[in-house]
């Protein structure tokens, strides 16, 4: 039996899910300390505005894979608060796009920077050019896991075309 099956600090998942974890706290704890008024998820939701200014709700949904409804009630808060502007596509009224108020600008600024200093952290001790190689495998792992889905969303769509057994 491999050091995998039986070493539960080893096993991938779980590993991950606690590194998540971790992260998320001590991003959390540093954002508290800035007294920036800002959670990790809205500073997650603010930074993907502005890499991607006037795209719309429904588009930041999809690229941060979640629900329209939790982005939506995020975007509400982040407008209320002054940090971003939402405006009425001109050619679908359904739609809102998106767009970082000044304000924003420094705090993104402030908060990237207590990113990079945890990232330097977290990755002490990893051979230099070892996080890029991490980095790279994780986005491999990410991509192969996406087509999976993909996969599954293919055979369940060929199962519904097969005819049903009386």
């Amino acid at each position: 039996m491999s050091v995998l099956a039986t070493d539960p600090e080893r096993r991938f998942g779980a590993l991950l899910n606690e590194l998540s974890y971790l992260l998320r706290r001590e991003f959390e704890r540093r954002l508290r300390r800035q007294e920036i008024g800002l959670t990790r998820a809205q500073w997650r939701i603010l930074r993907r505005v502005a890499d991607r200014e006037g795209g719309s709700q429904r588009e930041l949904a999809e690229a941060m894979r979640l629900k329209p409804a939790t982005i939506g009630r995020h975007i509400e808060r982040l407008q209320a608060d002054g940090w971003i502007s939402r405006k009425r596509d001109r050619h679908d009224a359904r739609a809102w796009r998106l767009a970082v108020r000044p304000k924003a600008w420094r705090v993104l600024e402030r908060m990237q920077t207590v990113a990079s200093r945890l990232r330097e952290e977290y990755f002490a001790g990893l051979p230099p050019g070892r996080s890029d190689g991490l980095i790279d495998d994780l986005l491999l792992i990410k991509e192969n896991l996406l087509a999976l889905e993909n996969t599954r969303v293919e055979f369940r769509l060929a199962d519904e075309k097969l005819p049903k057994i009386a």
